[in-house]
């Protein structure tokens, strides 16, 4: 297994000066025996970094990108132009691979520049719909004031002792049921976090996710063009969403595939990064098989 130093010598950063003048920062490996791009949107951590073995696993079949949620984009809408200008400077259209909040933007990329999604790829997350039962909204909603209580919280706690006690969240509550292996992987992962996460970047990471409230109200028709073209990997073991916001997911993209068997809670597409990275593989080749 590749380390994270020997993984940044192999694929290094790139950056691409927009139109506004800001700069985007991203890794991006063009595989030229691959028609196909996958973008992976990590979760409410937001380091792109943590996904580096996933990285070099989808980089064997696909073209793969990656970035983080950058500080100089201050919103779900600013960073989804970027990604899309992006995209299109590239031109890719490319499969967004999303995990937890990374699920939520892939959805607002999405809706508002379908010109550069091919199709989805998500796992443990909801959806931002405007036709989700009360006990899903409010079951988001939950989750958008835990962010905004862990903002205040980092204004009096030392910001290594608020590392450490993610870690031990991580640790202690999310891989209850993982093997030796796994959770020396998880050790290895968390180790990771706290090595490239700063309190800036947390605090930006709190304002990000906060933001996605401005989003809800999206339909079926907004995800229309990704027919037959969404993958929902949602574990059956999850409890980070409820059903509820599983159930708003799934009602609101057309003719998804849902997969519930990859076990291993919210963390499922680390932990069984194998068996993840199959199903999304296998989905895309098929899909693409299909259609032509």
């Amino acid at each position: 297994m590749r380390t994270l130093d020997e993984f940044y010598e192999k694929y290094p950063l790139s950056k691409y000066t927009l139109h506004t003048g800001k700069e985007f920062v991203y890794r991006y490996y063009r595989n030229a025996k691959a028609s196909q791009t996958i973008v992976l949107l990590t979760g409410g951590i937001g380091l792109s970094d943590l996904f580096y073995l996933h990285f070099e696993e989808f980089a064997k079949d696909f073209s793969v990108m990656t970035f983080d949620y950058q500080l100089a984009f201050q919103n779900n809408d600013e960073f989804a132009d970027a990604v899309a200008e992006l995209l299109n400077m590239l031109h890719i259209k490319a499969w967004l691979a999303g995990q937890s909040l990374g699920g939520i933007v892939a959805q607002i990329i999405a809706k508002k520049h379908p010109e550069v999604v091919e199709g989805m790829a998500l796992s443990n997350t909801c959806s931002l719909s405007a036709n989700m039962s009360k006990e899903a909204y409010d079951h988001a909603m939950g989750m958008i004031e835990s962010e905004k209580k862990a903002k205040k919280m980092l204004n009096f706690i030392p910001f290594s002792l608020f590392k450490k006690m993610m870690k031990s969240a991580v640790m202690k509550k999310k891989t209850g049921g993982f093997t030796a292996e796994e959770k020396e992987l998880m050790e290895g992962l968390c180790d990771a976090m706290l090595r490239l996460l700063t309190k800036e970047y947390e605090m930006h990471m709190c304002d990000f996710l906060i933001d996605t409230q401005n989003h809800f109200g999206m339909v079926k028709d907004d995800f229309a063009f990704v027919e037959n073209k969404a993958l929902l990997i949602l574990s059956e073991d999850d409890d980070t969403f409820n059903q509820p916001c599983k159930d708003s997911l799934i009602e609101i993209m057309t003719k998804p595939t849902v997969i519930t068997n990859i076990t291993g809670g919210h963390l499922a597409l680390l932990v069984k990064l194998e068996k993840y990275a199959a199903a999304v593989r296998n989905y895309i080749l098929r899909t693409e098989q299909e259609t032509g």
